[in-house]
């Protein structure tokens, strides 16, 4: 627990005391409660907060998961540094408990939404350059599972299921695939089989 004394005189040079819950959901159990704690282990570490004290929950089930919350009392030295926070760990709520109110310069309210800002743009550039990554990724393992069935289909037709089986995707989630195959014009249907375009029968 910190000294009261200390803590006064942080909160006099404009840190602020927040109450926030940090929640972890996962599993199996020990990978939710490790992750927690790593959470917790780099919360500490961090530049302009203090963790004063808190309680953790043992974790409870919750479907196929198990979930976790730690109830933490916190220092943040400034509103720049509580929007970091809220960025990096997401916790599921924040409660300013002091002060009871606040004196903000216009250039303190600019610095805030600068900060929220630059927050706002890194993470929309994250999601665009992950974004990409997917996109190369899906059309990368779309022409690996295309390549796949033309070498089947070029020893014979093959119904559905025995294609399912050999790529080992279930047949209602391929066949959406061996439709648009078909579209490309790189494989043919004849009844309840494939064939490769290039084959005769």
């Amino acid at each position: 627990m910190a000294d009261d004394a200390a803590v006064r005189e942080k909160l006099e040079k404009g840190y602020l005391r927040i109450s926030t819950v940090i929640e972890i959901v996962g599993a199996p159990k020990e990978h939710v409660e490790d992750t927690l704690r790593l959470v917790l282990k780099k919360l500490r570490e961090e530049k302009g907060v203090e963790l004063l004290g808190g309680k953790v929950h043992e974790p409870k089930p919750q479907g196929p998961f198990f979930s976790t919350f730690a109830e933490l009392d916190v220092l943040v030295r400034d509103f720049a540094t509580l929007i970091g926070l809220c960025f990096n760990y997401m916790p599921s709520s924040v409660e300013v408990v002091e002060p009871a109110q606040f004196k903000l310069s216009p250039v303190n309210v600019a610095d805030l939404f600068n900060e929220l800002l630059g927050r706002l743009h890194e993470t929309d550039l994250r999601l665009k350059n992950t974004n990409a990554a997917n996109m190369l990724l899906e059309k990368n393992l779309y022409n690996m599972l295309k390549n796949f069935v033309l070498l089947m289909l070029g020893s014979g037709s093959k119904t559905a299921g025995e294609i399912s089986q050999k790529v080992g995707i279930p047949e209602q989630q391929l066949e959406p695939f061996l439709a648009k195959f078909e579209e490309e014009g790189m494989v043919r249907k004849d009844g309840h089989r494939y064939l490769a375009r290039n084959i005769a029968k």
